[in-house]
Order: structure tokens, then C-alpha cells, then sequence
């Protein structure tokens, strides 16, 4: 597909997305779920949107973080498969109530957690036990820094099986010398140095020195930032090559052109990525069929924890204004 084809298709999207949202969310999200529904090149259905929306909405408290502002991302997740809504939507409550009972606390990543696990009900308490352990050891590397928005990863990477320990050791040797190369430190690089231990939890100082260069290229000319780390962490454990670099900077300037991205140029690079990152993948032989499903799953994960983390700064500015 051409890149101006890309564009249109970034912005009927959008547009179909923002109408039927309303002008109440946030921008970031809007672009997150258009971002979602592009990169798995999937159809915006606006009735499945809003009977998502409803399913949730009628199985959540008013005080439950499901009713914050990424309830449109929590729909459009629940869309991803041809399965009843309903279905899923009760799939889902039953897997974040396990997180819950496992010592994850109640907070919208939780639920963004439950979507990264899978669907054998058998299965849940044993996933959920294995997650919490690497969340715990994590948390004992990077006390500060380890919080509830590193849920979702701490599930993803736990299906590794590693030791807990030694995969959360391997996490800040990954941070510390990611540090040192040029990264600036905080939860950004927190997330890239988990997304560094995805393919194999062995410290490679070969994958800091690419992870540097790739940002490198990003940086110089889209202006690449932290929040883009964790993606960086894909490109670098996937082993994109410079070629494949170039065309996510060609797609990114193509959609850094719509107004849809004037104020949000940062998530056309997320969504040149996501894109580019898809397809690659569409060509995997079939001993790569696991690393395929994978990478879905990692794309979505970061796509809804930088909308999340987009909206909780939001919030946080919103109260500072109001309390000048």
C-alpha cells in the first residue's frame, strides 16, 4: 500500500472514530484506537464500537476505572475478534478479577493486563500468579519506577516462563547500560529495558547498541522521543533492519503532513511503527507463527499504556490548572 493510501486510510478512520466519540475524549485516544484498528488492518465497525462501549459500561461500577477516559480503547480492544462481545467482555472481568485475587491492584492497567492473557479459563489463576512474582521482582530492582502501568508487561513477559529474579535482574543491567549509552532514565526506559529482555532474558550488549542507533535515526529526523522507547525495544529485539527504519520515517512524515497528527506528531511515529512492524510480520515462516502473535499483542499493550500515560499527565495538568 502507498503511503498517501496509508494517510487516507489513518484519517477516514479518525474521523469515523472521533464522530462517533464525541469531542469529550482525548485526542491521544482517538488517535490510539485509529492507530489500533490501521495497524491490524481492521475495520472501524461503529456498531461493534458501541456495543463494546455498553457491555463494559453495563459490567463496570461508576467508580471503576473502566469508566475513565480509555473506555473507547477498552471497546475497540474487545472488537479485535469475530467472538460475541458479550463474550469477551465477561472473559475480561473474569481475568482482571484473578489479576485482582492475585495482588494486582484495581487500576485501568490492570484490565489492559487481562487483555495480554489468554483465553484458557484454566489457566488464569496459574498466569496471574507467574505475573505477579515478576512484578514483585521488579519491583524489588526499581522500587520507585515499578508501578501499575508496568501490569501489562509484567504479564506479556511472564508467559517467557524465565526465573522471576534473574528475568528482573537481566531488566536493570538492560536499564543501566541503556543509561549509559544515552537513554534518559525514568519509566520510558523502564518499559524499553522489559521489551529488551522479550526474545531472551541474557543481557546482549550488542541489542543497547543498536537500540541507540536506531533512536538515533528516529530522532534526527522525526524528533523521536522517550515515550517511544519501548517501540524502539521492538524494533531492536525483532531485528528490523535500516531498510525497514527508513520507511517507518518515510510513513511517519507521510502522516506528520495530516492535521489529524499537527499536535500529536509524536503518535504518527507510533503508528508508522505499528504499520510497518504488522506487516513484517504477515511474512513470518512458520517458526515464527508465535513471534507474530506476539508482537499483536506487544503493539497493543504499548499502544494503550501511552495513551494512558498521555491521559493520567493530562488529568494531572487539568488539576494544576484548576488549582492555580
Amino acid at each position: 500500500m502507498h503511503l498517501d493510501m496509508i494517510r487516507q486510510e489513518v484519517e477516514t478512520t479518525y474521523d469515523k472514530v472521533k464522530s462517533l466519540a464525541g469531542w469529550s475524549v482525548d485526542k491521544n485516544v482517538v488517535l490510539t484506537i485509529t492507530s489500533y484498528y490501521v495497524t491490524a488492518e481492521k475495520e472501524f465497525n461503529a456498531v461493534d464500537f458501541n456495543r463494546a462501549v455498553a457491555a463494559l459500561k453495563e459490567r463496570a461500577g461508576w467508580f471503576s476505572p473502566l469508566r475513565g477516559n480509555l473506555l473507547p480503547i477498552m471497546a475497540a480492544f474487545l472488537t479485535r475478534s469475530n467472538d460475541s462481545i458479550d463474550g469477551e467482555a465477561d472473559q475480561l472481568m473474569d481475568k482482571q478479577r484473578v489479576l485482582k485475587q492475585a495482588g494486582f491492584r484495581n487500576t485501568i492497567h490492570s484490565y489492559l493486563a487481562a487483555m495480554l492473557m489468554d483465553n484458557d479459563a484454566t489457566r488464569f489463576q496459574e498466569e496471574a500468579t507467574r505475573a505477579k512474582k515478576l512484578y514483585d521482582a521488579m519491583k524489588k530492582q526499581h522500587f520507585f519506577l515499578t508501578s501499575d502501568d508496568d501490569y501489562a508487561y509484567a504479564v506479556l513477559l511472564s508467559k517467557m516462563g524465565n526465573e522471576p529474579e534473574e528475568h528482573a535482574k537481566s531488566m536493570r543491567t538492560y536499564y543501566d547500560a541503556l543509561h549509559e549509552e544515552g537513554f534518559k532514565t525514568g519509566n520510558e526506559l523502564q518499559w524499553l529495558s522489559q521489551v529488551m529482555t522479550y526474545m531472551d532474558i541474557a543481557f546482549q550488549p550488542q541489542l543497547v547498541k543498536r537500540a541507540w542507533e536506531i533512536f538515533g535515526m528516529l530522532r534526527e529526523e522525526l524528533k523521536a522521543k522517550p515515550v517511544h522507547y519501548p517501540m524502539i525495544g521492538f524494533l531492536t529485539v525483532f531485528d528490523v533492519g535500516n531498510e525497514e527504519i527508513e520507511e517507518i520515517i518515510r510513513l511517519a512524515k507521510e502522516l506528520e503532513q495530516s492535521k489529524r497528527f499537527k499536535w500529536n506528531k509524536e503518535m504518527a511515529l507510533s503508528v508508522a511503527i505499528g504499520h510497518v512492524m504488522h506487516r513484517l510480520t504477515e511474512r513470518a515462516d512458520q517458526v515464527s507463527v508465535s513471534l507474530a502473535a506476539s508482537v499483536e499483542m506487544i503493539l497493543r499493550a504499548q499502544q494503550a499504556v501511552m495513551a494512558a500515560t498521555v491521559a493520567a499527565v493530562a488529568a494531572s495538568s487539568a488539576a494544576s490548572s484548576s488549582n492555580s
